[in-house]
């Protein structure tokens, strides 16, 4: 599944560039009802899903948890968003029993940026490609709820 899994969240990768990344990125494994990264925090790594399920929440006012999405799962990719813009994550993200990712941090990417400069575009742009995915989703659980 890893394979298929960094396939999916760096499209725009070459073949040995997704090789390279997946050989050099750090497998993490979270217990059920682990964080993997909390609301507002920079945790400057980019999580590929391999196995397992991750609810994203929000905290709301009164400290209880609002769901945004269906939990992400195995392909799915997750701290994209605060890797690109550095602001922090916009949810919290919560195993939901046992998880298996690889995490993608900014000095593997540096690395790679300096054996070819035009590595960070075709990066940015397969997380780019990943946020509209997740935003046509959301726009249409907007427009059809329930």
């Amino acid at each position: 599944m890893s394979r298929i899994a960094f396939e999916r969240a760096f499209q725009e990768l070459t073949d040995d560039e997704i090789a390279y990344v997946m050989d050099h990125a750090r497998k993490v494994d979270f217990e059920d009802g682990a964080t993997l990264i909390r609301e507002g925090e920079d945790a400057g790594i980019i999580l590929v899903i391999l196995d397992g399920k991750v609810r994203v929440v929000r905290l709301q006012r009164d400290g209880r948890e609002k769901e945004l999405s269906d939990p992400l799962m195995a392909g799915d990719t997750v701290g994209e968003m605060s890797f690109m813009d550095g602001i922090g994550a916009s949810a919290t993200l919560i195993a939901a029993g046992p998880v298996t990712a690889q995490s993608v941090d900014k000095a593997l990417v540096e690395e790679m940026v300096g054996r070819d400069a035009s590595f960070r575009q075709r990066l940015y742009h397969s997380l780019l490609l990943t946020v509209i995915r997740r935003l046509r989703v959301l726009d249409y659980k907007l427009a059809f709820p329930g």
